[in-house]
């Protein structure tokens, strides 16, 4: 029998049970990252369910050999590909991917056989879809980066390159960045002393939540005025806890400056933080102490202070963007904006961030003027 349980930290639900491989052993199974126990309890049912039908399937094959690879079941397809995935990206992504594929293509591809999933079934369905453009363009991508792996490893027809594209109709959505005066208004109404700070980094240095997550006091050099961002904290693990990754890519690993003011407020918390446990120590993590603030806890207190602050509304994410923003505003080179960032490269920034750099076509015009009688 399942059991179910809520996650205190995240506020998601699991399910646990247990199930008996092909060679009759019992293992542990979660499935995770629901809303609510109810969603929890469906995917149990559509797992078995999936199960079963793989289950018999496989029977059926091993009985009759195939002939055809395209004669494949698409959920034996996918169970293949996820097992070659899992090794291959971080433990967060692979949560993110099995989530979404559960959700947006099991239900329509279960029970299919590779041959008989066609390029206008595809697009009639991605057309029809009620989803955002963005996770259409997910789906789509990776169902070509599955059969690119059955066309490589099972010689499946990859059909992919003939199927439409969606249209995007969706008008486009203006970046969302607060000026300093609004995030001033905002964290006045933050009462807790670590969130504040928390947030008063994501807006100072630009870095990733789960980069700011991270962040231990060993990483602070109070000397240099700097910090160094060189790892992640996610939630997004099959045990539901915390768990310290590598940043997004080899180029997010940086060394940040930091104002004068901002590490005189650090030095007052960290004596702070020191005198209010026993176990504190310079690989506690800055913003919490022995493990990091829950997101839950930080986007709840965020979200009332926006509100009692009467300003626009934002994601914590945004206040990375009001970063660049602000950076860009004081006339900080893109390759400065760029390395603050933790960019993968000036394209990366620019592609980003372009509409908020000033015209200068004034300058230009300046410029060629004074080769007046040169040319």
């Amino acid at each position: 029998m399942p059991s179910y349980e809520k996650n205190k930290a995240s506020g998601l639900w699991s399910c646990r049970f247990r199930e008996v491989d092909e060679d009759g052993k019992q293992r542990h199974k979660r499935l995770s990252g629901y809303k609510t126990k109810k969603e929890a309890q469906f995917a149990y049912e559509d797992y078995i369910k999936h199960l079963d039908e793989l289950m018999k399937q496989r029977k059926l094959d091993a009985e009759q050999p195939r002939t055809d690879p395209n004669d494949m079941p698409f959920d034996e397809l996918l169970a293949s590909y996820m097992a070659f995935t899992k090794n291959r990206v971080k433990e967060s992504s692979f949560y993110d991917i099995e989530s979404k594929l559960r959700n947006r293509l099991v239900p329509f591809f279960t029970g299919k056989k590779m041959k008989e999933i066609t390029p206008k079934m595809i697009s009639d369905w991605i057309e029809n879809i009620d989803y955002k453009y963005s996770s259409k363009m997910w789906i789509l991508s990776t169902l070509a980066s599955i059969y690119k792996y059955g066309e490589k490893y099972f010689d499946i027809k990859n059909i992919m390159p003939k199927v439409d594209r969606p249209r995007n109709l969706e008008p486009t959505k203006e970046m969302q960045i607060w000026t300093p005066e609004e995030f001033a208004a905002m964290i006045t109404h933050v009462e807790n002393r670590s969130i504040a700070m928390y947030l008063r980094m994501l807006y100072i240095t630009g870095c990733r939540r789960g980069e700011g997550l991270a962040l231990t006091w060993e990483d602070l050099d109070f000397k240099k005025h700097t910090v160094r961002i060189n790892k992640s904290v996610t939630t997004k693990t099959r045990e539901g806890a915390f768990k310290v990754t590598t940043t997004k890519n080899q180029s997010s690993v940086r060394t940040v400056s930091l104002p004068d003011f901002f590490i005189k407020e650090l030095t007052d918390y960290k004596k702070e933080q020191k005198d209010a446990t026993d176990v504190w120590c310079e690989q506690s993590f800055v913003f919490g102490g022995a493990r990091p603030l829950p997101p839950s806890t930080v986007d709840h207190t965020f979200n009332v202070a926006i509100k009692k602050a009467n300003i626009k509304q934002i994601r914590i994410h945004d206040l990375r963007h009001s970063c660049a923003s602000l950076l860009i505003s004081k006339n900080i080179s893109v390759v400065g904006v760029s390395r603050h960032l933790g960019h993968k490269n000036i394209e990366q920034t620019l592609n980003t961030y372009a509409h908020l750099m000033p015209d200068d076509q004034i300058k230009i015009k300046i410029a060629l003027d004074d080769l007046n009688g040169q040319l």
